[in-house]
């Protein structure tokens, strides 16, 4: 930030700006499984399900149940991608931001996120394939606006854990939108097609942040949060700050593979959820409805226990690299029992251990992702 001493308000209201805007839009795939009950509404793969049904006849298989389960797994494959896209091209996103600025990025994402929002407000059953389009480019604007929101972290030396924590936790929370689109179309109170505009017209949101909080090293450009480098700081940056030097560090490489173990089942789990627990409750639909519906709604606890991660990372940090890697090796220690602990209680087929495994969930997930951004920027 230009001048941050005479308007230290600018990078307050940046930040307030930037997790409204993370918590609309950056997270909004691992609610997917929301729409499963509402997209047959609108025909959605519905020749899947005709076409399952006639087999069964052609099989005369003895049918109790009108589940289809041909569509369920076209939404679930969509579900899948996202999922997959959301991680898969992180690295490369960093690379824009590092080498263009994190306002290119930004506005790269404002592209994905006007293609899938539209793409499931035009969705139709003779469109069907609109709906991988917009799970994917749905992830892709959400991992690109996550990165891109991380650079104003840079203006809050202090406390830069927590304010990457926040951002994070903000994030986790986009799943519960989903969860209000259920409701909204079931009551008949608004359309899919409706909301999908709605939603695009964050992009407004999206590039208000871009032009007001975020840089491009291009030096024809200014900006209000723009940080000046001194010549110093440059030679600095070329000698020292290498991407070979980040990718050996030992920080890195034991957080990319705690990761990378780790968040298999943290990010996997909301892709079999309905599948579970239609096993667990005998394919009944209302209890379907419900699990998955407090499975996404729960998601926006994760603003309020992202902090936490943040003030462990945080204590004390002063002292030195010592106290800093105490901090880091507390909130791993407790990330690692909470994901163990939720593959140990997914392993257990009953309602009470998808119940307990919910809030494990909850919690495991903020600390695994919310913690982990939380260290790599302070150290």
């Amino acid at each position: 930030m230009d001048d941050q001493a005479g308007k230290p308000y600018l990078k307050i209201i940046g930040l307030i700006w930037i997790l409204i805007e993370c918590s609309l839009v950056a997270g909004n795939i691992f609610g997917f499984a929301s729409l499963f009950t509402e997209l047959p509404r609108y025909g959605i793969y519905q020749s899947e399900c005709i076409s399952s049904l006639e087999q069964n006849k052609l099989s005369k298989a003895n049918i109790t149940t009108d589940a289809c389960h041909g569509q369920q797994a076209k939404y679930q494959l969509a579900f899948a991608l996202g999922i997959a896209f959301y991680n898969l091209p992180a690295m490369v996103s960093g690379m824009i931001s590092d080498y263009f600025g994190p306002r290119s990025l930004k506005l790269i994402a404002i592209i994905f996120h006007l293609i899938s929002w539209l793409s499931l407000g035009f969705i139709t059953p003779n469109r069907n394939w609109l709906l991988i389009i917009h799970t994917v480019f749905l992830s892709l604007s959400g991992i690109s606006t996550l990165l891109a929101s991380f650079s104003i972290s840079n203006h809050f030396v202090k406390s830069r854990g927590l304010v990457t924590a926040l951002i994070s936790g903000s994030q986790l929370t986009g799943s519960l939108w989903y969860a209000i689109f259920q409701i909204l179309i079931g009551k008949g109170l608004i359309s899919l097609s409706t909301l999908s505009f709605i939603w695009a017209s964050f992009s407004v949101l999206m590039f208000g942040s871009a032009m007001l909080f975020l840089d491009w090293p291009f030096s024809f450009i200014d900006s209000t949060l723009k940080s000046k480098i001194t010549k110093k700081e440059v030679k600095t940056i070329t000698n020292d700050d290498t991407l070979i030097k980040h990718l050996t560090s030992p920080l890195f490489i034991v957080v990319t593979l705690f990761l990378s173990s780790l968040l298999l089942t943290v990010s996997f789990l909301p892709i079999v959820w309905p599948a579970w627990i239609s096993y667990l409750t005998g394919s009944n639909s209302e209890s379907i409805t419900s699990y998955t519906f407090w499975f996404n709604m729960l998601a926006g606890l994760g603003i309020f226990i992202a902090p936490l991660c943040g003030f462990i990372v945080d204590f004390k940090a002063h002292r030195g690299y010592t106290q800093k890697m105490f901090n880091i090796s507390i909130l791993q220690t407790i990330t690692w029992i909470g994901c163990v602990s939720l593959c140990v209680v997914c392993l257990q087929q009953s309602i009470t251990a998808a119940q307990i495994a919910l809030f494990i969930l909850i919690i495991s997930r903020v600390i695994l992702v919310a913690g982990s951004q939380a260290l790599i920027a302070t150290v």
